[in-house]
């Protein structure tokens, strides 16, 4: 099986699950991303996004859906609805523009604290926790067969999570048909549905 069929093969998983037990966050994901959304996050980002992400974001742009836009100087801000945080540390599954716009302030502060080793130019974030710097991101300069997930935390630099983006979505689509199927991907915690969205204890 190609990466492509993984990916969507788990999405599939999770957005099914989601739709049954859990309607509020299925409710919280976006339509596919359109070729234009890809072109503008490519455009944006100054390089192609690995086709895995290419992959997930077409098959639902995010999972903001619900969250509402804020101004803020230089753009706007989502604020996350608690639906949108499905992932198993409360972390929203980002849309073309959110990536965009956290890629921008993850390099600015970089350079405003002179740490180039912070935050790189080829990492694209793809999951992160509304209030803290916490989140995945995709390490698109490293060159091979998949492309390496690393986690960023606010304490210390990012370090390397998973293999591939397809490994992180079938853990968690494994951790959502079996409660009792936690690994390390998705921190050893289960889901449970509280007022229809998915929450992980």
């Amino acid at each position: 099986m190609s990466y492509t069929d993984d990916i969507t093969s788990s999405w599939t998983r999770i957005v099914r699950w989601l739709e049954s037990e859990a309607p509020a966050s299925a409710q919280a994901l976006n339509p596919p991303a359109t070729v234009a959304d890809i072109r503008q996050l490519n455009d944006a980002l100054g390089f192609r996004v690995p086709q895995p992400l290419e992959t997930w974001l077409r098959l639902n742009n995010g999972s903001t859906a619900k969250d509402p836009r804020i101004s803020i100087p230089g753009g706007t801000q989502l604020i996350p609805h608690l639906d949108s945080k499905i992932f198993p540390g409360g972390e929203v599954f980002l849309d073309c523009q959110s990536i965009v716009a956290h890629h921008r302030q993850f390099l600015r502060i970089a350079e405003d604290i002179g740490d180039e080793d912070w935050w790189k130019p080829s990492w694209v974030p793809v999951l992160a926790e509304s209030d803290a710097h916490y989140g995945l991101t995709l390490d698109a300069g490293q060159t091979g067969e998949s492309v390496p997930v690393l986690a960023y935390r606010e304490t210390d630099y990012a370090k390397s999570y998973a293999s591939s983006l397809e490994e992180v979505l079938e853990a968690m689509a494994d951790a959502l048909e079996n409660p009792e199927a936690g690994s390390v991907l998705t921190r050893g915690r289960r889901a449970y549905v509280q007022d229809g969205r998915v929450a992980w204890d």
